[in-house]
């Protein structure tokens, strides 16, 4: 008569299998993926600044056309590409500190003309005694993106490469990315949200509580018709 093994006898030898077969099983590398080519020709950036000095002439004359040319110039570059305060710093204790009160007083003024806000105008001072012209200094914060360095095809032998990406792939993309980017703070970190449009969202609700349609009222010209020539 043929014996059978016990029950838990069996189920000992399962799961000691299957134990062994977890033991055996490979586990995910560690660490992060690997580096595409675009990583290795990584585009820098660099913090730089921006400065403009407004000569100070007699306090009678404030301004000229030419500095306010200038400065609406430099305004705009601030909204553009700024980061942090617009700073403007008069002289003080020199021989013209009275006139470059009056300079930077409407040095102000043009900026905030120009669509700079107001609160964004950090007002400073420095030393200028013993300086008979000493400037009023508007400087601001601005990022540069710094292009790769792409080694030229003509240096490399592109068959001695065994159909594997030479060393500069993907280095003139990022190149030509550095030269276009508006805002290189943008590689940094995300820029900041707008407010949201709480009177319209109102507006909507309104009419959505109502059973009105929420859409906007379109006129003839924004409306698309098919023409009979796809028939």
């Amino acid at each position: 008569m043929t014996q059978r093994a016990p029950l838990a006898l069996i189920a000992g030898i399962g799961l000691a299998a299957s134990l062994a077969a977890c033991a055996t099983s490979a586990e995910p590398p560690p660490g992060p993926p690997s580096p595409t080519y675009a990583d290795q020709h990584r585009i820098g950036v660099e913090q730089t600044g921006e400065r403009f000095d407004i000569a100070v002439g007699d306090a009678d004359v404030g301004l000229s056309a030419e500095a306010r040319s200038s400065l609406v110039t430099f305004g705009r570059a601030y909204r553009a590409s700024g980061h942090g305060p617009l700073v403007m710093s008069a002289p003080s204790g020199g021989s013209n500190a009275d006139a470059a009160a009056r300079v930077a007083q409407e040095t102000r003024m043009v900026l905030v003309e120009a669509g700079v806000p107001f609160a964004a105008i950090a007002g400073s001072t420095y030393d200028a005694s013993g300086t008979d012209a000493a400037p009023v200094v508007v400087s601001f914060s601005r990022y540069e993106a710094i292009a790769p360095d792409c080694r030229p095809l003509w240096e490399q032998d592109l068959m001695a490469n065994r159909h594997q990406p030479h060393q500069s792939f993907g280095c003139a993309n990022n190149a030509n990315l550095a030269a276009m980017i508006e805002d290189p703070h943008d590689l940094l970190a995300p820029r900041d949200e707008t407010p949201r449009d709480a009177a319209r969202r109102a507006a909507v609700l309104d009419r959505y509580r109502t059973g009105q349609s929420t859409h906007a009222a379109r006129s003839s010209d924004e409306r698309v018709a098919i023409s009979d020539a796809v028939e």
